[in-house]
């Protein structure tokens, strides 16, 4: 399974450099600029480090790395690779179309939401952890619908994105919240302490990301505004 991550990563990396490439040579630097490159090379090496480094190892075993593995996939990741603004690119090689009911902020948080509370389920969770298959499904969930919500606010800089960004930080904090203040361990083979840790993971620091987010597209919107 982690030589097919890795190849997809690789893939993936591929073909948006050959895109941006025909991209800069037909038509210059327009809509894709080296600091979005610079974006979405970082986000594809923070989803390496999240998913075939000796963290996806360590994850196995505790849950608070395992939290940590999500996060670095839904909240650093997954915007620095929108951010790079991979759909530009990959034009260049096939046509893309994105159905517009998918470019709306607020079904994008929807999907993004639904996937963080589905596979965080006891059930759903213990069963991604025993098998493999469904194991690469979660995290292929995860940051395909996080790509698709980050793509939606950074495409939109206005009311709807800080309002997604801000009732995001609310639902995930609380799933946090639930797991830290937890009497009883939600998941066979973790410990209570354990998933304590995972929980003040989720609801602090990755909680932070959103309210840092929704500040900058703010102060975009403002300084749109004024102009």
């Amino acid at each position: 399974m982690h030589a097919f991550t890795l190849s997809i990563l690789v893939i993936a990396s591929v073909a948006y450099a050959i895109g941006v490439r025909r991209l800069w040579s037909r038509a210059g630097r327009r809509g894709i600029s080296v600091v979005h490159v610079s974006g979405f090379a970082t986000g594809m090496l923070v989803l390496a480090l999240a998913v075939v480094s000796p963290l996806h190892h360590v994850a196995e075993q505790f849950l608070w790395a395992h939290m940590i593995q999500h996060e670095l996939l839904m909240v650093i990741a997954a915007p620095l690779i929108a951010f790079g603004r991979p759909l530009q690119s990959f034009v260049w090689l096939q046509p893309v179309h994105i159905p517009r009911w998918l470019s709306d902020p607020f079904v994008a948080w929807l999907l993004h939401a639904a996937a963080i509370w589905l596979w965080h389920a006891p059930r759903f969770f213990e069963a991604a952890v025993a098998n493999e298959a469904l194991h690469f499904a979660q995290h292929a969930s995860f940051l395909g619908t996080a790509i698709l919500f980050w793509w939606t606010i950074l495409a939109r800089a206005e009311l709807a994105g800080m309002a997604c960004l801000f009732t995001t930080m609310l639902h995930t904090g609380a799933l946090g919240a639930l797991m830290t203040f937890s009497r009883q361990s939600w998941y066979a083979g973790y410990g209570l302490e354990d998933q304590q840790l995972a929980g003040l993971v989720m609801w602090v620091p990755a909680g932070l990301a959103y309210p840092i987010a929704a500040l900058f597209i703010g102060s975009k919107w403002l300084r749109r505004s004024a102009a």
